[in-house]
């Protein structure tokens, strides 16, 4: 008869004050805590700096998978919606037929893939919101605060040349990371604004908007004549960032659920594959002020993914998927 185990994950990171960086990173830790059939069996943690929420969370997870000892039944319980998404929606098979192109923490997930295919464990992984407060987790938790908050911890990843390599392997010719966009926390900072865009047959007739997340008042929104979701989303957070510049007002945070237009925004060109034509002209004018504008000027704040797993939908969402 195979044991009934939970292993609640909790991956911590403090980061850092470099807000215009490729990656926010910072000092961080996970606990895990495991309980077989009902009682609590065993405690894990460990730290890093320069590290990821996301990359703390793998961690945890690998290391609490290979712990458990004959076949089980196991329910991994953790607050990261896009470690949870890219472990139940086939995300990581994909990236192992494409050789991890383009992916980031390929050598973490590679760990992790060893380890859930070299044993015969029933695996589930889901969030935490139903557990957020039970006992185990938050143990968890408070082992993983812990650990991102100590001095000295072992480096996890190295800048080289303004941009974030991993230390761990090699993956081909492209040493580059991907800029790390899943930067998550249990709940979502209300003092910050968050973007969206729709667009009708993307490219099509494309809106955008900005708002406040607390009050979910809308700040300023624009309609496009044709564009795509991710130009939408790419001006709706340069908008953002050059209204609150020109007011002379503290932007801390913007939220966006677009990794293409976080990444574009903060390469400071939208390296987008729509071309240009005689009905799309304004947008890309937009376009060209908008990389003229990042290239210009300094900001402060941090652009953030939203993690729609764990939140829901963003409130700027326009309600039309």
């Amino acid at each position: 008869m195979k044991d009934e185990v939970k292993i609640f994950v909790y991956g911590s990171c403090h980061f850092s004050e470099r807000l215009d960086s490729d990656e926010v990173v910072g000092n961080g830790g996970y606990g895990v805590v495991i309980c077989t059939n009902g009682k609590r069996t065993e405690e894990i943690s460990g730290g890093f700096s320069n590290t990821t929420n996301a990359r703390m969370d793998i961690v945890g997870i690998t290391e609490g998978l290979k712990r458990v000892r004959g076949a089980s039944n196991i329910i991994v319980y953790l607050t990261n919606g896009y470690v949870i998404d890219t472990l139940t929606k086939g995300w990581l098979e994909k990236w192992k037929k494409k050789g991890f192109k383009k992916r980031k923490h390929v050598d973490l997930w590679l760990e992790l893939d060893k380890v859930l295919t070299a044993n015969s464990h029933s695996i589930s992984f889901q969030h935490s919101r139903d557990v957020k407060f039970s006992k185990d987790f938050q143990q968890a938790e408070q082992l993983g605060k812990v650990m991102s908050g100590k001095k000295n911890l072992p480096n996890d990843l190295k800048t080289i040349k303004n941009t974030l390599t991993d230390l761990f392997v090699a993956t081909g010719n492209d040493s580059s990371q991907d800029v790390n966009l899943e930067i998550t926390d249990d709940e979502p900072i209300l003092d910050s604004i968050c973007v969206d865009a729709s667009t009708i047959s993307n490219p099509g007739p494309t809106e955008y908007r900005g708002v406040d997340t607390k009050t979910k008042k809308i700040i300023f929104e624009l309609k496009l004549e044709e564009a795509t979701n991710n130009i939408g989303e790419f001006l709706a957070i340069v908008h953002a960032l050059a209204l609150y510049k020109k007011k002379g007002e503290e932007l801390k945070i913007i939220y966006s659920d677009s990794f293409n237009a976080i990444s574009w925004v903060k390469q400071k060109k939208c390296k987008t594959k729509y071309r240009k034509t005689d009905t799309n002209e304004k947008v890309f004018e937009l376009k060209q002020r908008a990389e003229t504008w990042l290239q210009n000027n300094h900001y402060d704040t941090k652009i953030l993914k939203w993690n729609t797993g764990a939140w829901g939908q963003i409130p700027a969402d326009y309600g039309r998927k």
